[in-house]
């Protein structure tokens, strides 16, 4: 019988009891940011992995934000002993080969890469040229969509009978009464979301009509399409200064997943990935 279930436990509960629980999975896999060199310094040494005084430092200071008293020497010598503590269960995670599989830590580790690689790219921020052109790219982005009102029709093709009876004047509503192939919600209609009641061929027609037009027949496949587009009401957008902070957003949105899929695929690069046998 083999004693890593028992081992593992105890390393879990040391550190649920210690307060660490995963907090050194995100160090663990970073060694283009966090590893060791000569020049940083040591603040200790754990068995092969050093713990570098930059690491202490961030220890340190993540004590001080949550303290509302001056830092005291103590405090210095307690992160050092969490670097120390969190160092030997990372260890100790590898030996009993927790990290290859356990599915939760796994993606514990995965989850914290990807955070890690994204803040990294919120280093940077966009010059107001550079936002400009990001809204002038992004005509929809914090746009009010368009709206309209319409009733829609269908009928076998080539609907001979209903064409006549539209140009002879007849009302729309008498025409076509209950042909309708589902309703249509009361009211008005998002231009975005015609495409939860209407083909695309009539969505096309629709955006190139005015309030009071009648469409159709457009033939789709065997069926003749009808709307008569009864009101319509443009879509509207901010202005760039009253959409600044959500371009702002958006922009180191793009720019972290970007960062995360050009790391991934360095990755994929340098890797030596062999796909069956």
């Amino acid at each position: 019988m083999t004693s890593r279930p028992s081992t593992r436990s105890a390393l879990i509960g040391v550190a649920t009891t210690t307060g660490f629980v995963l907090a050194g999975w995100q160090a663990l896999f970073q060694p283009q940011f966090n590893a060791a060199n000569a020049t940083e310094g040591a603040a200790a040494q754990v068995n092969d992995r050093v713990i570098t005084e930059a690491s202490l430092a961030r220890a340190v200071e993540a004590i001080a934000r949550d303290k509302q008293s001056p830092l005291r020497d103590t405090d210095r010598d307690r992160a050092l002993e969490t670097l120390i503590t969190e160092e030997l269960l990372v260890q100790q995670a590898r030996v009993i080969g927790l990290i290859d599989e356990d599915r939760a830590v796994r993606a514990a580790v995965v989850d914290a890469m990807i955070q890690t690689v994204a803040a990294r790219a919120d280093a940077t921020l966009p010059d107001d040229d550079t936002l400009r052109a990001f809204y002038a790219d992004h005509p929809l982005m914090g746009a009010q969509a368009g709206r309209v009102r319409l009733q829609y029709a269908v009928r076998p093709w080539p609907a001979t009978q209903q064409v006549a009876a539209l140009r002879d004047g007849q009302p729309f509503e008498t025409v076509f009464a209950g042909a309708s192939p589902a309703p249509l919600p009361d009211g008005w209609l998002r231009l975005d979301q015609l495409d939860h009641y209407l083909p695309p061929t009539v969505i096309r027609a629709i955006t190139s009509q005015r309030a009071g037009d009648i469409i159709g027949p457009l033939r789709i496949r065997q069926q003749a399409h009808f709307v008569w587009l009864q009101a319509v009401e443009p879509g509207t957008r901010p202005r760039y200064e009253t959409l600044r902070p959500q371009l702002l957003e958006a922009w180191q949105q793009r720019r972290r997943e970007q960062a995360v899929a050009d790391y991934v695929a360095r990755l994929r690069e340098q890797a030596d990935i062999r796909i069956g046998g």
